[in-house]
């Protein structure tokens, strides 16, 4: 999961106490309703909860999140990198003295949208007043909903990117739909292949990345279903290891993760390095408080994040992602 910079956490913390101080301020008033201020406790089991529910769906982005995170400011909605074209040349002399020409070389800027994904809940004032004489014991059913809508949400982002987001032309894109992307076609049906099959397809999918000059260990990313099927039947006849375990021996793979957002019989292998792949991270996961004017209002919350995946290509468009479908 992301993690909280010092600076996330003083923003999140200071709009639920501006909350809290505001319903304080409305239950002065005296007047029908409700202005309940949610104790600290509240919210640390939500925040708790969040990531309870949210896990199990993001199983490429949290794999990602857990290496190769970023934090951007909040404000920042479009994130660049840069590319440079090959220039100049590697002298060697004994004394260190080089009158040669330095070459300039050409710099260009690809940018990632960093959009942010929301999805809101509410409760009446008077459930809110009938949980707080029961110690908030308030049915949760909406909110775990808005946690899986955002958790969801993320995953397919960093997947396929983020449908109909573009900042100055620069378009929102994931592992499967990246144009830098190297692909493939798959040549069996993953479950129900022999152990054979799976060894050539894998290292079909990683020597795309070698082939673009991206060497080194590779993540493995199956649908759960297929990655249970590797797991749970034998390389061979003999049953001395399984397919899941006989392709983890391969120096190339350092991880193989199941993700019930990753199509069925598709392979995406991603050299997990800066250069390759970045989670920007201008907002992990939380949820805040929406504003109220009255003490009969509705009480609103926003469960958002604010976060994408960056994919690189290098100045001659190679990138070490992977793509077997």
């Amino acid at each position: 999961m992301l993690k909280f910079s010092k600076e996330q956490a003083v923003a999140v913390i200071a709009n639920r106490r501006a909350f809290n101080i505001k319903q304080r301020e409305l239950g002065a008033n005296g007047l029908l309703g409700n202005a309940t201020s949610l104790p600290k406790d509240v919210w640390g089991q939500w925040d708790r909860d969040v990531i309870t529910v949210a896990r199990p769906l993001l199983g490429v982005f949290d794999d990602l999140s857990n290496s190769v995170a970023m934090t951007l400011p909040i404000g920042k909605s479009l994130s660049y990198y840069q590319t440079a074209s090959d220039s100049g040349t590697a002298t060697v002399t004994m004394d260190g003295r080089d009158d040669g020409r330095s070459d300039q070389p050409t710099l260009d800027y690809h940018g990632t949208p960093v959009p942010v994904v929301r999805s809101k809940f509410s409760f009446g004032w008077r459930q809110m007043a009938a949980a707080e004489s029961e110690g908030f014991n308030i049915d949760l059913a909406a909110r775990d909903n808005a946690f899986r809508k955002v958790a969801k949400s993320l995953e397919d982002g960093a997947l396929n990117g983020y449908a109909g987001i573009s900042v100055n032309g620069q378009a929102s894109y994931g592992l499967r739909t990246h144009p830098n992307r190297n692909t493939r076609a798959i040549g069996v049906t993953l479950n129900g292949a022999t152990g054979a099959d799976w060894l050539t397809e894998i290292a079909a999918t990683i020597k795309a990345n070698m082939d673009a000059n991206y060497d080194g260990p590779a993540t493995i990313y199956l649908n759960k279903g297929d990655l249970f099927y590797a797991q749970t039947n034998d390389f061979k006849a003999t049953g001395d290891k399984t397919i899941s375990q006989r392709l983890l021996e391969i120096e190339d793979i350092d991880a193989i993760v199941g993700s019930s957002a990753v199509p069925a019989n598709e392979i995406i292998a991603v050299v997990k390095r800066r250069d390759v792949v970045q989670v920007l991270n201008a907002m992990p996961i939380t949820t805040l408080p929406r504003f109220r004017a009255n003490t009969d209002d509705d009480y609103v919350f926003m469960t958002q994040a604010i976060a994408a995946v960056q994919i690189k290509a290098d100045a001659k468009g190679q990138c070490g992602v992977a793509h077997s479908a």
